[in-house]
């Protein structure tokens, strides 16, 4: 197995369920841009994450709303806040670190919510067989250049995946990534 892939730099960003939404603004959000995920769009509602430490401002709300509250940040990120949250695959919040989120309207505390996301390639289920690969299975991202060396990311398929490598700013920093940047998934782990 040996397949390209294109790099996607993730910011830090949050989820909302609907009923926390509400608790942050009084008016609804506005599509501001396609993502590449099927369905997935960024949001003209901007946060402000308050952590023991410091602020982060301007941290983009993604759509759609969701069934669980969940904010991605960096390691970077997290040293400003002063939090320490886990690394982990989205949705995967037991345990995690705490978070206050500041809306237009008022704040929300935001308990078992924020994580550092674990770096994962979308794809859809087709392209389990194209790449002959399983769900959730743990595969290398050679990176050569400059700053050459491997990743290790899990994959993350769903019907209308679109085959893209998600890494956070940090991540792509010490690697010197940019985004749509084409690297090769192998299978000599």
């Amino acid at each position: 197995m040996e397949f390209k892939v294109q790099v996607g730099i993730s910011n830090h960003h949050l989820h909302l369920t609907r009923e926390v939404y509400d608790q942050l603004f009084d008016d609804e959000p506005n599509k501001v841009k396609d993502l590449k995920q099927t369905g997935e769009y960024a949001t003209d509602k901007l946060v402000i994450l308050k952590g023991p430490k410091g602020n982060i401002e301007r941290v983009r709300l993604l759509g759609p709303f969701r069934a669980y509250n969940q904010v991605e940040i960096s390691a970077s990120d997290a040293f400003i806040l002063g939090v320490n949250p886990p690394v982990r695959k989205s949705g995967d919040l037991a345990g995690s670190e705490s978070i206050t989120v500041i809306g237009d309207k008022g704040e929300v505390t935001l308990n078992e919510a924020c994580i550092m996301a674990q770096c994962h390639i979308h794809m859809s289920l087709s392209d389990l067989e194209k790449y002959h690969v399983k769900n959730d299975q743990v595969v290398r991202v050679r990176i050569n250049g400059e700053r050459e060396g491997d990743m290790f990311a899990h994959i993350k398929a769903t019907e209308k995946g679109i085959l893209e490598f998600h890494v956070d700013r940090d991540e792509a920093n010490a690697f010197l990534l940019q985004n749509n940047e084409e690297l090769t998934v192998v299978d000599d782990l």
